[in-house]
C-alpha cells in the first residue's frame, strides 16, 4: 500500500529489515565494535553520540525520555536507519541502533523488492516499543529498548498508538490498499501478539493513509484520509470512526473539512482533553488551510477557520493542549499558534531556510504534557516548549 502523497518529491519514508539488523548488547547503551560501513563511512554504534543527525519521527514516553527515527551523518545509501535515545529531555542523544536497510530519500527509484518499510517508531516502556509504515506494511516490536527487533506475522499495521498499558491498531491482511482494505481496529497488551478486534470499520473505508489518536483512557479517534488533490468528487474526504468507551462501541462521522466546503479534505487531527479534536483542513489545490475545532469528540465542528498563507511548504502537523491553545506547522518552514481556538494565529517559529528536496512532508509535532512539547522543524533540529507552546527553543540533534 502507497500513500498518494507520500510519492511527492518531499517525502521521506525509512524502510528496514528489522530481524536480525538491529545490533545486540547485554545491556542498555553497551558499546560494540562491531558497527558496519557504508561508502567508506564508520556508521554509529549503540551508546555513541551522533551529529547532523536527520529525525523523521519522535515518540516519548515522558517529558524526559524518547527516541527519535532517522538519519545519521555517514549512514548513507537506500539500506540505512538510526534510532537515537534521550534521557534528558533532547538535550543530548545517543545511538540505541543502527539499522542496514533502505532509505527511501536515497532511493528515488524505490526500496529494493521485499524491504518492509517504516517511518514511525512508538515506545510504551523504556523497553517495548513499535517500529512500522504509515502507509501500511509488517510491523516489528522490540522488548530490550531498541537494541533489537523483530518483525511480527499476521495482519499488518498502518498505525500504532501505546498507552495505560495498552497497544492500538488500525490493522489489514493484504496489500493493494484502497481497494478495498479490510480494516480492523486492535487493542493488545503492550509488548504482546495476542490482538482482540475492537472495531471493524465499513468496507467503504477505502483510503490508505490512517491518523489514530488516544487521549486520556477512553477515547479513541481514528481517521482514514482522503486524496487531498482528489478534486471535489468525494476522493479528497476523510472518514472518522471515534470510540469515547474505550473502544467498546463505535460512532462512523464524515469529514468536517468537506462538510464544510466540499473543495476542502481533513489532512491531520489531533486531540485534547475534554472531547477535544481538532482537524487540519486543505483546499483540493493545497493553496489554503484551516483548521475546525469539536469539543464533543467529533460529534460536531465549529466554523472553519483559516490558517496564515505559506510562501512555500504545507501545513502538515497540528497539536492541541486544550480547544483554544492550537498549533499548526509546516516542516522546514514555520510553527504557527492560536490562542483563541484557530480565529487568530501568530508565527512562534519561523525558519530563515526553504524547505528542500529531503524535507519530510511531515515530522513530528505533539506535547509530553500540558506544558511541554516539540516540533522537528528541519529534520536536524529540535524544537522544544516548556510553557504550554508561548515560547520554543531549538536545538541541533
Amino acid at each position: 500500500m502507497r500513500l498518494t502523497k507520500a510519492l511527492g518529491p518531499l517525502a521521506i519514508l525509512v524502510a528496514l529489515v528489522v530481524s536480525g539488523c538491529g545490533a545486540s548488547a547485554s545491556h542498555r547503551g553497551a558499546l560494540s565494535d562491531s558497527s558496519g560501513t557504508q561508502g567508506g563511512s564508520a556508521l554509529p554504534y549503540p551508546g555513541s553520540t551522533v551529529s547532523d543527525f536527520q529525525a523523521v519521527a519522535l515518540t516519548w514516553i515522558s517529558t524526559e525520555q524518547g527516541w527519535a527515527l532517522g538519519t545519521a551523518a555517514g549512514c548513507a545509501g537506500q539500506r540505512c536507519a538510526t534510532v537515537l535515545e534521550t534521557t534528558n529531555g533532547g538535550r543530548s542523544w545517543t545511538t540505541v541502533a543502527d539499522l542496514h536497510d533502505c532509505l527511501l530519500e536515497a532511493a528515488p527509484v524505490g526500496c529494493p523488492a521485499g524491504v518492509p518499510q517504516v517511518s514511525q517508531i512508538r515506545f510504551a516502556t523504556p523497553d517495548i516499543g513499535y517500529a512500522f509504515a504509515s502507509d501500511g506494511g509488517p510491523y516489528s516490536l522490540t522488548t530490550n529498548g531498541g537494541l533489537s527487533w523483530q518483525e511480527q506475522s499476521g495482519r499488518q499495521a498502518s498505525a500504532i498508538k501505546v498507552a495505560y498499558g495498552t497497544a492500538i491498531r488500525v490493522s489489514f491482511s493484504h496489500s493493494g490498499c484502497p481497494g478495498p482494505c479490510d480494516w480492523s481496529i486492535d487493542q493488545a497488551a503492550v509488548g504482546q501478539s495476542a490482538w482482540q478486534t475492537l472495531y471493524v470499520p465499513p468496507s467503504t473505508f477505502n483510503h490508505g493513509q490512517v491518523v489514530l489518536l488516544r487521549q486520556g483512557p477512553k477515547d479513541i479517534y481514528a481517521a482514514f484520509l482522503g486524496n487531498a488533490a482528489g478534486g471535489t468528487a468525494g476522493g479528497q474526504a476523510a472518514q472518522l470512526a471515534v470510540s469515547t468507551n474505550r473502544g467498546a462501541s463505535w460512532t462512523v462521522a464524515p469529514d468536517p473539512c468537506t462538510a464544510a466546503d466540499p473543495s476542502y479534505g481533513a489532512r491531520a487531527f489531533a486531540a485534547a482533553p475534554g472531547g477535544v479534536l481538532i482537524a487540519l483542513c486543505e483546499n483540493s489545490s493545497g493553496s489554503r488551510a484551516a483548521v475546525e475545532v469539536s469539543t464533543d469528540s467529533g460529534a460536531k465542528f465549529g466554523p472553519m477557520e483559516p490558517l496564515p498563507r505559506l510562501k512555500s511548504g504545507a501545513y502538515s502537523e497540528l497539536a492541541a493542549v486544550n480547544q483554544n491553545l492550537l498549533l499548526a506547522a509546516a516542516p522546514g518552514v514555520e510553527l504557527v499558534q492560536s490562542t483563541d481556538s484557530g480565529r487568530h494565529w501568530r508565527v512562534v517559529v519561523q525558519l530563515k531556510t526553504h524547505p528542500l528536496a529531503s524535507t519530510p512532508m511531515s515530522t513530528f509535532l505533539g506535547f509530553e504534557s500540558p506544558m511541554v512539547g516539540r516540533w522537528v522543524g528541519p529534520p536536524n533540529t529540535l524544537w522544544t516548549t516548556t510553557d504550554g507552546g508561548l515560547s520554543w527553543t531549538s536545538r541541533r540533534f
